[in-house]
C-alpha cells in the first residue's frame, strides 16, 4: 500500500505565502531603511545650511571666541577660508589639520554646492561651504564640519529596529499562517489516516465531523459512502449466497428428480399389476401421492431461491392483503391470534406482481404468527407512506427482534425457528426491491415486531 504523506500538503500551503512574505518584508525594510536614512541625510544637509546662513549673517564670523561657543550649539566643527584658501578663522585644534583642510578647500571650492562626506583622522565629517563677504575683507568661504557618527549610529538603529519588527512580522505570519493551514489540513490529515484504516479492512473506523464547511461535508460524504459500500457489500454477498442456493438447489433437484421420477414411474407400474388387490392399491396410491408431495417441495425450493421476473399489473393492494387473512384466519385463530385490521380507503391502486406481493405479506404473516406461539394480537395496516409510497405495516405483540439481528435477519439461510430455512424475508425483500420500494424491520415500542413495506404507487 502506497504511503501518503499529508504534511506535505501543509508545507505547500504555508510556504508559498511564508517566502512572499518574506521577500516582501525584507524589500520593504530596505526600501524603508533607505528612504528614511536619505531623509536623515537630506535634514542633515538643510540644517548646516541654515546654520552656514545664521553664521554667515553674523558679525561675530571672525571672532575664533565666539566661534568655539557656536561650535558647542550646534555640535559642529566651523572653518572660514579667504578666497586663495588660507585659514581665517576655525574651530578645529590638532597637528595636520590645517593642511587637510587647505586640500579639501582646494579640491572642492570651486564646486562648494551640496554636502561631501570627509574624514579627518578617524572622526567621519559631512561638510558644506558656503560663500559670504566679510566686511572690509571681501570674499570668504564659510565651512561647517558635522560629525556623522551620531547620525551613523541613529541610522543603525533605524534599520536595526525596522529589521527587527520585520522579523516579529515574519515569524507572526508563519506562526498565524501555519495554524490556519492546519485548520486545513488537520482534518484532511484525519481522513487519510481513517482511509488508510478503512483500505487495510478496518470498516468499522469513521471520520470524525467537527465543523459545518466543506471539509465537514467532505467527511460527511466520505462516512455516508463507507456506510453504502458495506450496505452494498452486504447485499453483494447475499446475492452471492442466493445465486449458490439457486445453484445448489438446481443440482439438488436435478440429482434428486431423476431418482424420483423413476420411483414413481416403478411405483405406478406396481400399482397397475396390482390392481385386483384393494389394500396394496391404496398403499401404492399414498406411495404416489408422497412422491408427487416431494416433488412440489423441491419446485417450491428452486421457486424461492430464484424471484424470476416480475409479472406488474394494477391492483389493489388492500384486496390482496385480505385475501392472504382470509387463508391464514383459521390458523391464526387456532392459536389465539386475534387479528385486526385498519384498511384506509384512500389508497389508489398500484402497478404490482399480484402473487409475489402476497408471497411476501404472506411470509411477513406467518413470521408474526411464529413469533407468538402462545397467541397474541396482529394488526395490519395500510396508508399512504407519502405522495410516492403505499405502506403495508404487519405488526404482532411477539418476542421482537433480538439485538443485532435487525439486518441479519434478512441474510439467506439466517434463521432463528428451529425448522425455519432462512430465505423467507430474504425473498421477500428481494422482491419489494424489485418493485422499487423497501422492506423494514423494527421493534415496537409496547413489545413485538413491526414490518414495514413500501411499495411504489408507480413502480420502477
Amino acid at each position: 500500500m502506497l504511503s501518503i504523506r499529508p504534511k506535505r500538503i501543509l508545507y505547500r500551503i504555508i510556504l508559498p505565502f511564508t517566502i512572499l512574505f518574506v521577500v516582501t518584508t525584507v524589500i520593504s525594510w530596505l526600501l524603508s531603511a533607505y528612504f528614511i536614512t536619505r531623509n536623515l541625510d537630506n535634514n542633515l544637509q538643510t540644517q548646516m545650511e541654515q546654520v552656514a546662513r545664521i553664521i554667515s549673517r553674523s558679525s561675530y564670523v571672525l571672532n575664533p571666541a565666539i566661534l568655539r561657543q557656536v561650535k558647542e550649539v550646534v555640535n559642529a566643527e566651523i572653518v572660514l577660508f579667504d578666497p586663495n584658501g588660507r585659514i581665517v578663522s576655525g574651530t578645529f585644534s590638532g597637528p595636520g589639520v590645517q593642511d587637510k583642510l587647505k586640500s579639501f578647500f582646494r579640491a572642492h571650492s570651486e564646486n562648494p554646492s551640496g554636502g561631501k562626506e570627509i574624514k579627518l583622522g578617524n572622526t567621519g565629517y559631512r561638510t558644506i561651504i558656503h560663500p559670504l563677504v566679510l566686511p572690509r575683507r571681501g570674499d570668504a568661504f564659510l565651512s561647517i564640519w558635522m560629525p556623522t557618527h551620531a547620525a551613523e549610529r541613529l541610522k543603525k538603529k533605524i534599520i536595526l529596529v525596522i529589521g527587527g519588527i520585520s522579523l516579529f512580522g515574519i515569524i507572526g505570519m508563519a506562526t498565524v499562517g501555519y495554524l490556519i493551514a492546519r485548520t486545513i489540513t488537520a482534518p484532511v490529515e484525519a481522513l487519510v489516516s481513517v482511509t488508510e484504516k478503512i483500505s487495510s479492512g478496518s470498516l468499522h473506523e469513521r471520520v470524525s465531523v467537527e465543523s459545518q464547511d466543506e471539509i465537514g461535508s467532505l467527511a460527511l460524504s466520505f462516512n455516508h459512502m463507507i456506510d453504502q459500500l458495506i450496505s452494498f457489500e452486504q447485499r453483494l454477498v447475499e446475492s452471492e449466497k442466493l445465486a449458490t442456493a439457486g445453484q445448489m438447489a438446481a443440482g439438488l433437484a436435478h440429482e434428486i428428480r431423476n431418482p424420483l421420477t423413476s420411483i414413481k414411474m416403478l411405483g405406478q407400474v406396481l400399482q397397475g399389476r396390482m390392481k385386483d388387490q384393494p389394500e396394496d392399491q391404496e398403499t401404492f396410491n399414498a406411495l404416489v401421492k408422497e412422491i408427487d408431495r416431494l416433488d412440489r417441495i423441491i419446485q417450491e425450493f428452486i421457486n424461492r431461491t430464484r424471484p424470476g421476473e416480475l409479472s406488474l399489473e394494477e391492483g389493489d393492494i388492500n384486496q390482496e392483503v385480505k385475501e392472504v387473512l382470509r387463508v391464514a384466519e383459521e390458523s391464526l385463530a387456532a392459536q389465539n391470534i386475534i387479528v385486526r385490521q385498519h384498511l384506509s380507503d384512500h389508497i389508489p391502486s398500484i402497478s404490482m406482481d399480484r402473487e409475489k406481493t402476497k408471497q411476501v405479506i404472506w411470509n411477513l404473516v406467518l413470521n408474526a404468527k411464529d413469533a407468538m406461539p402462545k397467541g397474541g394480537s396482529l394488526i395490519v395496516t395500510t396508508k399512504m407512506a407519502d405522495n410516492h409510497f403505499v405502506a403495508i405495516l404487519v405488526e404482532d405483540s411477539g418476542h421482537g427482534i433480538a439485538a443485532g439481528e435487525g439486518e441479519r435477519l434478512f441474510q439467506p439461510f439466517f434463521t432463528t425457528k428451529p425448522e425455519g430455512v432462512g430465505l423467507g424475508l430474504t425473498m421477500s425483500r428481494k422482491i419489494v426491491e424489485k418493485h422499487g420500494g423497501d422492506l423494514l424491520l423494527e421493534n415496537r415500542p409496547q413489545g413485538g415486531m413491526r414490518a414495514q413495506v413500501l411499495l411504489p404507487i408507480k413502480s420502477a
